[in-house]
């Protein structure tokens, strides 16, 4: 089983929390933002790994990822 189609459900599934908190809350979860560094806390993620995710969130090909630009 190849890792990249294993990839985008996992990714896709994070991209939807951060899309709903985008729309019901109007917050971003951006590095850099309050919101943002929240879910990097959480995530016990470096603000240089949150910073990738977030990349890879945003260029993840749904259209719930997308919408988080």
């Amino acid at each position: 089983m190849r890792a990249g189609s294993d990839l985008n459900p996992d990714i896709e599934k994070m991209c939807q929390g951060l899309a709903v908190i985008n729309t019901e809350l109007g917050a971003t979860a951006a590095p850099g933002s309050p919101l943002g560094q929240r879910m990097q806390s959480e995530l016990s993620l470096s603000q240089a790994q949150y910073g990738a995710l977030w990349s890879l969130m945003k260029l993840t090909p749904t259209t719930t990822c997308s919408s988080l630009y």
